[in-house]
Formats: structure tokens, C-alpha cells, sequence
């Protein structure tokens, strides 16, 4: 009876870890897509800046070019803090999948 006991134990915190597993990797899947969308939209805020920007002259043209360093160093802070949640859930499920083998 005890040694059912922990076989269930031992499968149920496997199912569990498994789980988490498979939301880490789904987290982690729409982190990707978020990165590969800012990536298009910067894209495009570029491919505008190209078209306009060789005309503008005086105060317009350093507020815009003060917009656009602003834009890039937020762009680079997101892309930064999205590297850093993937790789923190990356070593999550690394952890779990260790778990999980100590329990067979």
C-alpha cells in the first residue's frame, strides 16, 4: 500500500512537472512570435524614416530624430528583456526535465 502511495506520488508530480514543461515551451513560443513582430514593426517604422526623413530640415527633423533614438532605445530594452524571460524559462523547464528524471 505504501509503495502505491508513491508510485502515484511519483506520477502525479511528473504529470505536473510535464505541464509546467508544456506551458514554459508555449510561453517561450510566444515570446518568439513577439520578438519576430517588433522585429516586422521596426521594419516598417524604418522603411517610413527612409521614404520622409531626407526631407525634413530644423526643429522638425532633431524632434523626430530625438523620437526615433528614444524609439530605438526601447525597442533595444524590450528585445533585451524578452532574451532574458526566454532564458530564465529555457532554465526552468532544463530544472523541471531534471525533476522529473529524478522521479523515474
Amino acid at each position: 500500500m505504501n509503495d502505491d502511495g508513491k508510485t502515484f506520488e511519483r506520477e502525479f508530480k511528473g504529470k505536473t512537472y510535464d505541464e509546467d514543461i508544456q506551458s514554459l515551451e508555449h510561453y517561450i513560443r510566444d515570446l518568439s512570435d513577439v520578438m519576430t513582430e517588433l522585429r516586422h514593426e521596426s521594419s516598417t517604422i524604418l522603411k517610413a524614416h527612409q521614404l520622409y526623413m531626407n526631407e525634413w530640415q530644423g526643429l522638425a527633423r532633431q524632434m523626430y530624430d530625438a523620437l526615433l533614438d528614444d524609439l530605438d532605445d526601447a525597442e533595444y530594452r524590450v528585445y533585451d528583456s524578452l532574451r532574458t524571460v526566454k532564458q530564465q524559462a529555457t532554465e526552468e523547464i532544463k530544472r523541471l526535465r531534471l525533476k522529473a528524471e529524478e522521479l523515474i
